[in-house]
């Protein structure tokens, strides 16, 4: 498994996690171009994700996440509360695979 934080802090927060079957990443706070060039630096591309999962709203977590999941056709993983209350940022999203938080889930 691989585990690369591309951004953490107050600007954004973007992280990629890679095992041998998925790839994904955590959270996408920078826009879609910064998180595409983020990747490219660790030589990876958004084209080699398989999902988004989505921690919670705050614009440092979600900036980037309604670009990448409607330019690439991403699923968002991500909990009703925070869907709610992100939505109207989000905008139309390819596809949105809801989670119960404390409750486990399959990515990929």
């Amino acid at each position: 498994m691989r585990f690369c934080v591309l951004g953490s802090g107050s600007k954004g927060n973007c992280t990629l996690v890679e095992s041998a079957t998925t790839t994904l990443l955590i959270d996408a706070g920078f826009s879609g171009r910064e998180v595409s060039r983020r990747l490219a630096e660790i030589g990876r591309r958004v084209e080699g994700l398989d999902a988004i999962l989505v921690s919670h709203e705050h614009g440092d977590h979600i900036k980037g996440v309604g670009i990448l999941s409607r330019r690439h056709g991403l699923p968002l993983h991500i909990n009703r509360p925070t869907l709610l209350a992100a939505a109207d940022r989000l905008g139309r999203i390819a596809a949105c695979r809801e989670f119960v938080t404390g409750e486990p889930f399959v990515v990929g």
